[in-house]
């Protein structure tokens, strides 16, 4: 994929092989799209937090687990994924 440039397929030196061309590319697990918007990967990244507290309500709701150890999960689980999506927003910005 080349941001801001035309869409061409690209042929290896050897003559044999094509790269073909995209509109979208995740590399690292970061989504990037050919116009190099992130808007798509930040607000995928920020609807991401709501989902994993959806997936853990059984464990957060749970009376046999500590709020300390309820705690623990968010930290490491959800406030990750919404910190991450933010430093992409805040990154973003600085442009």
């Amino acid at each position: 994929m080349a941001i801001g440039d035309t869409l061409r397929d690209l042929q290896l030196e050897d003559g044999k092989r094509i790269i073909s061309h995209v509109n979208e590319y995740t590399y690292l697990g970061v989504r990037m799209t050919k116009d190099g918007n992130h808007e798509p990967e930040i607000n995928y990244r920020i609807n991401r937090g709501p989902a994993a507290i959806t997936k853990l309500n059984s464990i957060l709701w749970d009376h046999d687990v500590t709020p300390k150890t309820k705690t623990h999960i968010y930290h490491a689980i959800v406030k990750i994924t919404i910190t991450y999506a933010a430093e992409i927003w805040r990154l973003k910005a600085k442009r």
